[in-house]
């Protein structure tokens, strides 16, 4: 198992009259775009739609760079362990077993 940890980059915020957009009309696609991108789960045409409109949109540069902070804190505070093989099995056979 690695123990490497992830590491996210947030965007720079340019003075707020620089942005098009001050407010996001699809602020629900964009975020799933962004969880999307930052998962690695993002198509290569969503990608480049977001490369050249993030800039655009002062929300959305906000939301992004929320994200990746928590997401950044998330890794810095989780600490992998190894787990024994049997708690793993057993955890699996739970999950697999039938609802009572």
């Amino acid at each position: 198992m690695s123990t490497d940890k992830k590491v996210f980059q947030t965007l720079p915020v340019k003075e707020k009259s620089q942005y098009p957009h001050q407010d996001c009309k699809n602020r629900h696609e964009c975020m799933r775009a962004i969880q999307m991108i930052l998962d690695n789960e993002a198509s290569y045409e969503q990608l480049e739609h977001f490369n050249q409109n993030i800039d655009k949109c002062l929300p959305c540069i906000e939301n992004y760079n929320l994200e990746v902070t928590i997401r950044q804190i998330l890794c810095d505070k989780i600490e992998r362990k190894n787990v024994p093989t049997e708690v793993i099995d057993a955890i699996k056979v739970k999950i697999n077993s039938p609802v009572a």
